[in-house]
């Protein structure tokens, strides 16, 4: 799967991991950050729905796309320097896929957790 313009324009680094999940990194620094000196949340909320969004991607069956239907992001501590989501898929069936996603520091504090929905249909 191509890494795709916007992961590209970012500065993404994308691992498809042998297991389905995916990984996305990012090194932040003080151009990423907020009013208030912390690294916005909406980064974090990038890389978790661009975790899940090809980790969902990488089950289709060939002509099958995928979008996403239902994002849900939990703020758990705030991020610095690298960051990193990982997402899997929890359960996929015919036209539905729900996903889970980490998003963690490089010292191993997680920032943010997300769970979402992805619709899976045929390809126009």
């Amino acid at each position: 799967m191509e890494l795709s313009p916007a992961n590209r324009r970012m500065g993404v680094e994308v691992e498809d991991l042998e297991d389905g999940s995916v990984r996305l990194s990012l090194a932040t620094d003080g151009s990423f950050e907020n009013e208030v000196g912390s690294v916005h949340g909406g980064f974090a909320a990038f890389l978790l729905d661009g975790a899940m969004g090809r980790a969902a991607g990488r089950s289709l069956a060939p002509g099958e796309v995928t979008a996403t239907l239902q994002l849900s992001v939990q703020y758990l501590a705030p991020a610095q320097g690298r960051i990193r989501a990982t997402g899997r898929i929890v359960r996929r069936g015919r036209t539905v896929a729900f996903l889970e996603a980490v998003c963690e520091r490089d010292d191993g504090v997680e920032v943010a957790r997300a769970h979402g929905v992805w619709t899976i249909r045929p390809g126009r």
